[in-house]
């Protein structure tokens, strides 16, 4: 497990980023997937290289081709990378602290920010193997056994499901994600929800104002967690608990920080669609949290990956090493 003192460790030595390179990936969804807001059939990423110390590391981005998700995508952050690189490339730095301060100005670039973020964490950390619990997500004909914590999609029978998992798993945390698609009319059916012990529910509201005046339900934010001001928006407003993707929050130093700053606030680390080496830093970082965090086992959704890592699960416990990048998988971008 990466602990605390890993994550804001340092050598000592002053360091730079160096030797720039971009790549992309692309594998097939095993099953596509279809939201309300997107359909894919395929996942592709860019993945960025660079030299710090005399070593190459590796990170991928979040993003996707296009906005759906987020206003950054594939395309414009390949050019913020760039302009990044070029505006930082002479500027030193000796542990994760006042590297956070070289890349703090660069917050309207997020997705960019974090790619160097992680490629200076893995030059600092020794980057062993990761321990975190699993939660499950449910959809309905689905078969399978549980553990730690299970989420349920919203639905118009969310209170009989929360009832029946109650009843099979007694103990086990439930969490309830909405999407943002309740209002206030639907209030009454989340306080029935509570009956049986709901953890939190996930993005329920697009109305702010139903969160502040809510504080009796355990709220927990998703999409609006877009940003370290936003989660002192809602965190003011009463919500505890924000699924944190350090994608979109700049990195892994801002999650930390904030968690630092507020340590009541429970911070759960996802991803989104990410392959191994993406998932590792999410795995790490939710370590540092201590929470059930949103990563999934590996060939959850694709068959394929650039990266090979060893992965186990035992007792309800995702274990993986880090996963080492195969050039060869990867097409570099001129």
């Amino acid at each position: 497990m990466v602990r605390s003192h890993d994550i804001a460790s340092g050598n000592g030595c002053s360091m730079k980023f160096s030797n720039l390179k971009f790549y992309t990936f692309t594998a097939d969804f095993k099953t596509p997937v279809r939201t309300v807001k997107t359909e894919m059939i395929e996942r592709k990423v860019l993945v960025v290289s660079l030299d710090v110390d005399g070593s190459t590391f590796f990170a991928e981005s979040n993003a996707f081709e296009t906005d759906w998700y987020h206003y950054e995508t594939i395309e414009s952050v390949h050019e913020s990378v760039q302009r990044l690189f070029d505006k930082i490339q002479s500027a030193a730095w000796e542990d994760y602290a006042t590297l956070g301060a070289v890349l703090a100005p660069y917050r309207s670039m997020p997705h960019a920010m974090a790619l160097f973020d992680y490629i200076g964490w893995q030059s600092l950390n020794r980057r062993g193997p990761v321990t975190v619990p699993l939660g499950f997500t449910l959809h309905p004909g689905q078969e399978v056994v549980p553990q730690n914590r299970v989420k349920l999609k919203w639905s118009d029978d969310i209170v009989a499901r929360v009832k029946e998992v109650r009843e099979q798993y007694p103990a086990i945390r439930i969490a309830v994600d909405a999407n943002g698609s309740l209002t206030a009319q639907d209030i009454p059916l989340l306080e029935d929800c509570m009956e049986y012990g709901v953890d939190y529910f996930e993005e329920p509201f697009s109305d702010f104002k139903l969160y502040s005046e809510n504080r009796h339900l355990p709220l927990a934010i998703d999409e609006s967690a877009s940003s370290i001001d936003n989660i002192i928006k809602y965190y003011g407003a009463g919500v505890k608990t924000v699924i944190a993707k350090y994608a979109r929050l700049g990195g892994g130093y801002p999650l930390l920080a904030i968690k630092e700053a507020i340590p009541d606030l429970r911070i759960i680390a996802g991803g989104m669609y990410e392959y191994g080496l993406s998932k590792y830093f999410t795995a790490a970082l939710a370590g540092e949290c201590g929470t059930i965090p949103d990563v999934t086992p590996r060939g959850t959704y694709f068959e394929e990956d650039y990266a090979s890592y060893d992965e186990k699960i035992v007792d309800g416990k995702l274990t993986m090493t880090f996963p080492e990048v195969d050039i060869s998988r990867l097409q570099e971008l001129n």
